[in-house]
C-alpha cells in the first residue's frame, strides 16, 4: 500500500514538473474511451521500479513508448526496440496480450542490457495507466512496479 501511495505521489510530481500551461493535470485512469489520449504520443522514461526494486536510470539509456490505435504499441530500450499489443477495458484494466512485447535481439553493454532487461519485465506486469498532464504512469495492482513517463519534449 506504502508502494502505491508514493507511486501517485511522484504521479503528481511529475505531472507538476511537466505540465504545459493550458494542460490539465487531474489525474484519469485511462480505461478503452480515454485510451487515444495515450495515441501518437512518445512517453519517455523518467523513473523505473519494478517488483519493488528501484532501478538505477543510466544518462545513455534512453527508453520510450508510442501507444497507437488499434492496440499495438512500440518503442525502445538503450540497445533494442520493441513492439506490442495492449488492451484498455471499460474500467480502465490495462493488458498485454500474448505474445507480450517482441524486441529485435542486439547485444549492448551488461549495464545497458540490464536495464533493458528490467523494462521489459516490469511493463507487462503494469495493470492500469494513469495520465495527468504530460506524465504517464503504468503500475501494477500492487503498486510494486511502476513506470513513470513524461511526454517526449516536455
Amino acid at each position: 500500500m506504502r508502494a502505491a501511495v508514493l507511486a501517485v505521489v511522484g504521479l503528481f510530481m511529475l505531472a507538476g514538473c511537466a505540465s504545459q500551461p493550458g494542460s490539465s493535470s487531474k489525474p484519469l485512469l485511462v480505461d478503452g474511451k480515454s485510451a487515444e489520449r495515450l495515441h501518437g504520443i512518445q512517453w519517455e522514461l523518467k523513473t523505473l521500479t519494478v517488483d519493488g526494486t528501484r532501478v538505477i536510470m543510466h544518462p545513455d539509456a534512453p527508453m520510450a513508448l508510442a501507444f497507437a490505435a488499434g492496440g499495438q504499441v512500440a518503442g525502445y530500450g538503450p540497445v533494442n526496440q520493441f513492439r506490442g499489443s495492449y488492451a484498455f477495458s471499460e474500467d480502465g484494466r490495462l493488458t498485454w496480450p500474448a505474445p507480450g512485447l517482441n524486441s529485435t535481439r542486439r547485444a549492448g553493454a551488461p549495464e545497458l542490457m540490464e536495464k533493458e532487461r528490467a523494462f521489459f519485465v516490469g511493463v507487462p506486469k503494469t495493470t492500469r495507466a494513469i495520465l495527468a498532464g504530460n506524465a504517464l504512469q503504468l503500475q501494477s495492482d500492487d503498486g510494486n512496479t511502476v513506470l513513470a513517463f513524461v511526454r517526449a519534449g516536455s
